[in-house]
């Protein structure tokens, strides 16, 4: 039951990204500090916007069964509208730097919220090995963009990392970010002094 209600607010989540971007609406704070990671080529996403609207035209024309035309109508219908619906939950939900967190994202799908009191440094690293959108384990949480994160953070002690409501202790967080240059400038300055 919990999976289909998991499953449920999901649909849901697409459903309110959809109305959030007709009104221009983020999930981004006054305050917050945004730090895109969806890179996606907005004339790529188009594209197969364009080529899905045109396939369920044809596939319209070309079925003549009224209840499988129909059927396969709408599933089109579903299917472009769930692919644009992912970007703009994407693209409304980005990481944010709130007080004294990084909240990282994925969408409206997966959220970690990591603590900075302990964050002892930070770098750009690539990586583009990630076969699942988050990953903890051993010492460190990895939430990628389509499988690839850019930028590491190092905690000295150990963070505690709260994603989907389970704590995780980790020394290392990586995430995706579409500039990770300015995002670990800006993630710098939050970087713990030593207190001797």
């Amino acid at each position: 039951m919990s999976r289909l209600a998991g499953a449920a607010g999901k649909q849901a989540g697409l459903a309110r990204a959809l109305w959030w971007a007709v009104r221009r609406r983020t999930a981004v704070g006054p305050d917050d500090v945004a730090v895109a990671y969806d890179g996606l080529d907005r004339a790529v996403l188009w594209t197969i916007t364009v080529v899905g609207v045109v396939e369920t035209a044809v596939v319209h024309v070309l079925v003549s069964w009224p209840p499988l035309r129909w059927s396969l109508l709408a599933l089109s219908v579903y299917g472009v509208l769930g692919l644009v619906a992912f970007d703009c939950t994407m693209r409304q939900h980005p990481h944010v730097v709130r007080g004294g967190e990084l909240l990282l994202r994925s969408g409206h799908f997966r959220t970690a919220r990591v603590p900075l009191e302990h964050l002892a440094g930070v770098r750009t690293r690539v990586s583009n090995a990630h076969r699942k959108t988050l990953e903890a384990g051993d010492d460190g949480l990895a939430l990628s963009f389509m499988g690839g994160t850019s930028v590491e953070l190092r905690f000295s002690p150990a963070a505690e990392v709260e994603v989907d409501g389970r704590t995780h202790t980790v020394e290392r967080v990586s995430f995706a970010a579409v500039d990770p240059a300015a995002a670990v400038t800006l993630l710098r300055a939050r970087v713990a002094i030593p207190k001797h």
